[in-house]
């Protein structure tokens, strides 16, 4: 039976009572010479199984598993390519996946992994210590074989953990080896204590040695080949198609085809799901819910494991006035917000990390509503109604976001109120809204959250603030060396303290302002008796029950 911490069931009455990954960068699109691509005259012959078919918000980025740092994207990658660690799904807590076993040195610079033995990848080829190495090395020079084509909102995972490249003199890993056919060992320059944690993300997926090329980089995400449950069959715009792997370590899945299609709109999702034609509606909207309820649909939920937030930027001349952004601050009703438009148990976020993670400080700034104060605020910046250009996405739904079009009413709604110039710049999430975005040197503010993608503070404040990104243009030396020193802290509390301290400072800061902890929900169809759910999103298809 899983952990009430790790899942619970929606009742009827709670439901009707109310009105719910990781940093996201879509990618360019995947080349449609690949010959992993589906084409539109290529549809399933009728003798092929239907299998699991599952609801996506967007399309896939990339198969290349290290530029998985969107939700949608990581879901798929988490099924074809597996980590090193694993989480358990009962607890939350990490366990072995393709090492054994692990251990850390007792200062903590050494880690030790023990590979499973007989795991083959899609390709045939066998899972050794080399292959890990070699993967490794790649990660660590990503930012040289992408050049130009890396992402410029965000850091990359493996940028992000060991806070740098191989030619940053900041990068913590000082080597990787095989010290025997399946041993590895990774030696740091400074302790990495969520370390075994951060590896179980889908962006440190191993992939065989056969497709990782210095010559040809993109070779990966066109041949993508894993030593997961599952290994592609099509990729395109509108849906992924899985088939089981006959040769998989653990034994084959239950269902022998997994089927993920593209729905960005809620509605769609629904009215699919009713009509039969998917298994499994994910991020439910709140404005669904009575409708699910009633059709007596088995409904379950995510605990609290991301943030959505209003960014700013801090390089334009109105917003760069930190009392401008106070106003906004104050502007806002988070708890109208919340009870509008996020299901039940959703909660205001008054700082960036969710309760989950034990290190809220109660020492942070805390910007309570008050239109007066933001009207009196924004009167003394000077502020003469120039036009702020207000970015948000269109046909997008995420952890954090169920409903865009709608939360940015409200926010400017709130903002007008007490004497904004809101330009609202809507962009479709699949047309390249966070490019758009970072292209307009001249935007105000945003809309946009991040997943956590393990259960560290890190998860966090690492991606968002541990390096200046175009994304805020926001640089602190005191914010990142605090983030340096959190990631090597061994004691606990200190440890704690540290983020703490991190959360007072970019609460004063304030580069971007939280707005809401959401609780995200899944519905299920009569195909499928029980769904792994996971706060983290690792949610394997493997462990996807069919109904009898």
């Amino acid at each position: 039976m899983r952990s009430p911490m790790q899942r619970r069931r929606f009742l009827g009455a709670m439901g009707l009572a109310s009105t719910a990954g990781a940093l996201q960068w879509p990618s360019s699109p995947l080349n449609p010479d690949s010959a992993s691509r589906a084409h539109a005259d290529e549809a399933p012959q009728q003798t092929e199984p239907r299998g699991v078919v599952l609801s996506a918000v967007s399309a896939v980025a990339s198969m290349d598993p290290a530029l998985s740092v969107d939700t949608e994207t990581a879901r798929v990658c988490r099924q074809v390519f597996e980590t090193l660690v694993g989480i358990d799904g009962q607890t939350g807590a990490t366990a072995p996946l393709l090492a054994t076993d692990w251990e850390a040195s007792r200062d903590g610079l050494t880690y030790t992994f023990t590979l499973r033995e007989d795991v083959r990848f899609h390709d045939g080829s066998e899972l050794t210590a080399e292959v890990v190495v070699a993967n490794f090395q790649r990660w660590g020079r990503m930012n040289e074989l992408l050049g130009a084509e890396a992402p410029a909102r965000t850091t990359l995972a493996f940028e992000s953990l060991f806070g740098g490249f191989f030619d940053d003199e900041d990068c913590l890993l000082e080597s990787i080896e095989a010290s025997s056919e399946f041993t590895v060992e990774l030696t740091l320059s400074e302790p990495l204590v969520f370390l075994p944690q951060a590896l179980a993300m889908p962006a440190f997926g191993i992939a065989s040695a056969e497709v990782l090329s210095d010559s040809d980089p993109g070779l990966l995400a066109r041949e993508p080949r894993g030593t997961g449950a599952y290994r592609l069959v099509s990729v395109s715009a509108d849906e992924v198609v899985l088939e089981a792997f006959k040769d998989y370590w653990d034994g084959e899945p239950p269902t022998e085809r997994a089927v993920v299609r593209t729905l960005p709109r809620s509605f769609d999702r629904l009215r699919e799901l009713q009509r039969g034609e998917i298994d499994v509606y994910d991020y439910i909207t709140a404005d669904n819910l009575r409708s699910l309820v009633q059709a007596g649909r088995l409904i379950l939920q995510r605990d609290p494991f991301s943030v959505l937030y209003l960014g700013f930027n801090l390089d334009h001349p109105v917003m760069g006035d930190p009392e401008v952004r106070e106003a906004a601050a104050r502007a806002i009703n988070l708890t109208t917000l919340v009870e509008s438009y996020f299901l039940e148990g959703s909660r205001p976020a008054y700082q960036f990390t969710p309760a989950a993670l034990g290190v809220h400080s109660d020492e942070s700034a805390r910007y309570g509503y008050s239109v007066e104060e933001a009207q009196e605020l924004l009167a003394e910046t000077g502020y003469d109604g120039e036009p702020l250009r207000f970015y948000y996405p269109m046909n997008a739904t995420r952890s954090y976001f169920p409903r865009p079009e709608a939360v940015f009413a409200s926010v400017a709604r709130d903002l007008t109120a007490i004497g904004f110039n809101i330009v609202p710049r809507p962009v479709s999430w699949d047309d390249g809204y966070v490019d758009s975005l970072l292209d307009d040197d001249q935007r105000a503010m945003h809309l946009l959250g991040r997943n956590g993608g393990y259960r560290s503070p890190h998860s966090f404040f690492g991606p968002l603030f541990s390096h200046q990104t175009p994304e805020f243009n926001y640089d602190s030396p005191e914010v990142r060396e605090l983030i340096r020193s959190g990631r090597s802290e061994n004691d606990e509390q200190s440890r704690n303290d540290i983020y703490r301290e991190i959360a007072d400072l970019v609460a004063e800061d304030l580069p971007a302002l939280p707005l809401v902890h959401p609780i995200s929900g899944v519905a299920l169809g009569r195909g499928v008796a029980d769904y792994p759910m996971s706060p983290v999103l690792h949610e394997l298809f493997k462990d996807i029950i069919p109904a009898d």
